[in-house]
């Protein structure tokens, strides 16, 4: 008698994987569960879902040519739709469907099945191959998700270069799910658990080596070609840099990722020669003081420079009146009022700190560089002229601070190229205060104190510190913290709102301790200049929840995008200063400026960047300003004149190395 086929295989490592498999999507749902409640018959379908899942890996079934040959037309679609779903670009599960360009579709979807025949042909099984497919949309759609919770614009490939400075703070977030993305990751797994009951397999390595080399010289052509601008052009793809999450979300995650390594490189400007150059430099050092003079007027009394790039400090009543429990920057408001004040312009929002101090240090703007770039990283690998080499050059002794790992953004390296003489990281800090696990602001300026107090007499100190105490990953409880500035207005406080109130928090803690600072140097007779600015405004999260209580809503209008990138600054000094304001410009000028208020000559090219500041007074990542006020977005039209003189120059100082017209930019 013919034995009858069991309908479930019940042995031990078959009961293994398939206990695994339902536990990790209990898992999944209960996570889900506690981050954004209780999704009613979303919970009740996981669940079922993840029975199911068990039960289907126990299941003896197996699936031939005809149902393989369907699979590999169905699941590479799916892992788009479902990659594009849990990413923060689709609102509407249809949304690729039904309001991209078709051709937009297309291009995106042939990826995916270059993906899935690619490594179907290199392991020379089905089985083996959606698996290996699956987990690449799976895992980075994941990443492109939370990176927009964390910073609010998508990853783009110069991250790639900052894997080690995200991992080193990832502690401090709070990784959330919400239930779109969770059935994502359902429709993920079950791909791969419907691939893997298929019996196809390519035994003939001939075969195999040849359809893979075909795969592989595909899978180049579409890497290279999806880069340019005639392909682009021809798919209609949106290649507007202004707001990056606009550009994913109109060319989908893959096309819009892919597109943008075309920007790995700075593209010479089209007026570009370094006899152009020269001619740009001389007619600037002509006008006023030069870094020759400067170097030969050493034997004068300039004041110590301190400069705090403060980690997300922003005044966020720029959003409009909203009620707090106490005022939250009494004393660098007053110090505004007294001294020199105003609103700086940054490049990043949320993140990407080091694009910031790029900016003040050099001089150079993000304007003229790749969108989501990250200069430290890319650009700089060798001696580069800066604020820290031109003072050094005038007889200052030099020091970088930054209270946590010293290899962050590459400083490391990057601190050594702009000429500081000596980088002190969290190493360097003995039982300092904490707050949520970062070294406090109180303890980081008490370490410029620490400074001043061995220096040598006469010895003249350039102190450049970026903190850590307000980085992001507001919502995470931790012991060592606890907020005070409350928001009366608020009754029922959800997480966003409590991360809103321990941000104020920390912005009060940053205020006190710039206060004892100050008073510290009120007290010393040696003149001190001190800078102090936000690097960026904090993360959507919190700035969204602050536009809501001012009644702001969503614009794509410049001007109002631009408030996102609007922080303070103050330069002070423990003796008397000209009072002043600026209103609004960006942070390329703000270290000339420092100077100009210093009574220190400026360089050649803070020179011209000085003169540029009257007529474009803002110039950053995403807009220019022209004098009368108007906001333009890079993509509006061609670049003024006077603007394509700072990028030749920008140019020559950054990328063209070998040509740089010496003493210019600050040796």
């Amino acid at each position: 008698m013919k034995e009858k086929k069991k309908l479930f295989v019940w042995e031990k490592q078959r009961a293994a994987a398939a206990l695994a498999v339902t536990a990790a999507l209990f898992a999944v749902t209960m996570f889900t569960v506690s981050c954004s409640g209780s999704g009613g018959a979303a919970v009740f379908l996981c669940l079922a879902l993840g029975i199911a899942a068990g039960f289907f890996v126990l299941l003896d079934v197996h699936i031939g040519k005809i149902g393989t040959a369907l699979l590999c037309v169905v699941i590479p679609f799916c892992s788009f739709w479902a990659m594009e779903n849990y990413s923060y670009v689709i609102g509407d599960p249809l949304h690729p469907i039904i309001v991209w360009n078709w051709m937009i579709l297309v291009l995106n979807l042939v990826f995916f099945y270059l993906l899935y025949a690619l490594c179907t042909f290199l392991f020379g099984s089905v089985r083996m191959g959606v698996l290996t497919a699956t987990l690449v949309p799976m895992i980075f759609g994941l990443a492109n998700y939370f990176v927009v919770c964390f910073r609010g614009t998508p990853i783009v490939p110069w991250d790639l270069l900052s894997l080690r400075t995200a991992a080193s703070v990832a502690d401090n977030y709070s990784f959330e799910l919400t239930w779109k993305v969770t059935y994502s990751i359902f429709a993920f797994i079950w791909m791969i658990l419907l691939a893997s009951k298929s019996t196809v397999r390519f035994r003939r390595p001939a075969v195999r080596a040849v359809t893979a080399a075909v795969a592989v010289a595909l899978m180049a052509l579409y890497v290279g070609n999806i880069q340019k601008s005639s392909v682009q052009s021809y798919f209609g793809m949106d290649t507007t840099l202004f707001t990056m999450n606009v550009l994913y979300r109109n060319n989908g995650i893959i096309g819009g990722f892919l597109g943008n390594l075309r920007f790995l490189d700075i593209e010479e400007p089209d007026d570009y020669s370094v006899a152009k150059a020269e001619e740009l430099a001389a007619q600037a050092e002509a006008e006023a003081d030069t870094a020759s003079v400067a170097a030969a007027d050493n034997g004068r009394d300039y004041p110590n420079i301190v400069i705090i790039m403060n980690e997300a400090f922003s005044d966020l009543s720029v959003w409009g009146e909203f009620e707090t429990s106490e005022e939250v920057l009494p004393c660098f408001k007053k110090l505004q009022k007294e001294a020199i004040g105003g609103e700086v312009y940054v490049s990043v929002k949320g993140g990407n700190t080091a694009n910031t101090e790029f900016e003040l240090l050099t001089g150079d703007t993000m304007g003229f560089l790749p969108a989501g770039s990250v200069p430290y990283q890319q650009y700089i690998h060798e001696e580069t002229p800066s604020l820290a080499s031109y003072l050094k050059s005038l007889g200052y002794s030099t020091t970088a601070i930054h209270p946590y790992n010293r290899s962050g953004w590459d400083r490391d390296e990057v601190y050594e190229a702009f000429g500081f003489d000596e980088f002190l990281d969290r190493t360097s800090f003995s039982n300092p205060k904490t707050m949520r696990g970062y070294i406090s602001d109180q303890s980081a300026f008490e370490k410029i104190a620490e400074l001043f107090e061995n220096k040598e007499a006469g010895e003249r100190k350039f102190v450049f510190e970026v903190t850590m105490q307000n980085h992001g990953g507001y919502s995470k409880e931790t012991p060592d913290f606890d907020s005070y500035i409350k928001l009366p207005g608020v009754e029922k406080k959800s997480t966003q709102a409590l991360s809103v109130e321990k941000y104020l928090t920390l912005m009060n803690q940053t205020d006190r301790a710039l206060e004892e600072l100050v008073e510290y140097f009120r007290q010393q007779e040696e003149p001190v200049v001190l800078l102090m600015f936000g690097d960026h405004q904090p993360s959507d999260y919190i700035t969204n929840y602050v536009k809501r209580l001012c009644g702001v809503g969503d614009s794509e209008d410049p001007a109002a995008i631009e408030q996102g990138y609007r922080v303070p600054f103050v330069i002070w000094s423990n003796y008397d200063l000209e009072p002043a304001y600026y209103e609004g410009i960006s942070v390329n000028y703000l270290g000339g400026l420092l100077l100009e208020h210093a009574g220190i000559p400026k360089t050649g090219y803070q020179t011209f960047l000085a003169g540029l500041m009257e007529s474009f007074p803002i110039v950053n990542s995403m807009v220019y300003r022209d004098a009368d006020g108007s906001f333009h977005s890079w993509e509006n039209g061609e670049i003024p004149e006077a603007l394509i003189g700072y990028q030749i120059l920008q140019y020559n100082h950054l990328v063209d190395t070998k040509h740089r017209v010496k003493g210019f930019y600050g040796e």
